[in-house]
């Protein structure tokens, strides 16, 4: 998944700092898809296409990072909030990051070995701890896993790939701008991901279609252990190996739950509510992996006549997923990057009679 952002200077830059364009990938959820097209991301990588703001430090050895953004400006142009002087453009940057940026998540970054600044080798790698991270997401929680230096050679008609992309390299060398110009710098990046996917296929059975309309106004999902709910916050702490042979430079990673409260979290809302119908309309959501076992999922909805009249208002269907079950053999444990697909058909427990809409009693079972 790419994301390709075009980091423009504010106007009231000096005209000698470097642009930055940003050229973002991240891993495929466990699939294998061939595709052709004018970016040409690494095998095993699609384009990332969220607008997210995306969290990045210019890092140096033996010098404090320089953490900032890269985020969509007026006009859907990339830019950074970050500087880069003259000065330092005469030795290459380590770029590490995670992509949604949130402002609710601490974001932290050192060395492998723990150093910040004085003493940092960041070219051999680096540390990052995220905390206050929901242990449920809407968004898809990815850590950089490489960068490169891109040319201004681009070209609509032409398939472009970029040498030496690959996992485990976080090189990237600025470059100065010369004339007043503001081309010449790219930077593409690589994205993991770090949660796991729910993916959530729904649909209404089609004799009950014909009969009454559900609008979905809610959906909310909680993750849990065999014997508990897991709790609602986490904190991630990533190590990552730069190499030079596209190996993953994961080599550890920990999720540490906090807090107290095991509240469901939104993935979806609508207060005029969503008409469903025969085909599937899907949402998907991520959480946490570790420890998961079940997945607990909460729909709100609306109940209609073919009239348009409310029969039944604010139904809820739970339903608790026990991926053990569901996935038999395939099933081992949860793990970052995985892709839980699940299909789900609304039917009714029983019809008694048109006219006694009190006993209309959707339900949802797993296809």
């Amino acid at each position: 998944m790419g994301l390709f952002a075009s980091c423009q200077p504010e106007e009231e830059m000096a005209p000698q700092q470097p642009t930055i364009e940003v050229m973002g990938y991240v891993s495929l959820f466990d699939e294998n898809v061939a595709q052709t097209r004018a970016w040409l991301p690494p095998s095993g990588f699609l384009l990332y296409d969220y607008d997210n703001s995306i969290c990045i430090s210019f890092t140096k050895d033996g010098e404090e990072p320089k953490n900032g953004h890269f985020f969509k400006g007026s006009g859907g142009k990339w830019r950074t909030n970050l500087e880069i002087e003259s000065s330092e453009i005469s030795t290459p940057f380590y770029l590490y990051g995670y992509v949604p940026n949130s402002q609710g998540i601490r974001y932290s970054i050192t060395d492998k070995n723990g150093n910040v600044s004085t003493g940092s080798e960041y070219s051999e790698g680096a540390i990052i701890t995220l905390q206050n991270v929901p242990t449920v997401m809407t968004s898809d929680l990815c850590v950089l896993v490489g960068a490169r230096n891109g040319e201004a050679d681009y070209s609509e008609n032409e398939d472009y790939r970029v040498t030496g992309l690959q996992r485990g390299t976080f090189s990237y060398q600025a470059k100065a701008i010369t004339g007043g110009s503001s081309a010449g710098n790219y930077i593409f990046l690589l994205f993991d991901h770090i949660y796991s996917s729910l993916n959530v296929n729904m649909k209404v059975h089609a004799e009950y279609n014909a009969l009454r309309t559900i609008k979905l106004k809610d959906l909310t999902v909680q993750s849990s252990g065999d014997y508990s709910l897991t709790k609602e916050k986490t904190t991630v702490t990533v190590t990552l190996d730069a190499n030079d042979n596209g190996d993953d430079p994961i080599t550890n990673i920990s999720f540490t739950p906090t807090g107290e409260t095991k509240e469901e979290a939104n993935v979806f809302h609508s207060s005029t509510g969503l008409a469903l119908g025969t085909s599937y309309w899907n949402n998907e959501s991520f959480f946490m992996p570790y420890g998961v076992t079940k997945l607990v999922m909460k729909s709100t909805y609306d109940v209609y006549d073919k009239q348009g009249n409310l029969v039944r208002e604010n139904c809820e269907a739970t339903n608790t997923f026990d991926l053990k079950k569901l996935f038999g053999e395939r099933f081992e444990k949860v793990d970052r990057g995985d892709r839980y697909t699940i299909n789900l058909t609304i039917r009714p427990t029983y019809l008694y009679m048109l006219s006694e809409p009190d006993l209309d009693s959707p339900t949802m079972t797993v296809e």
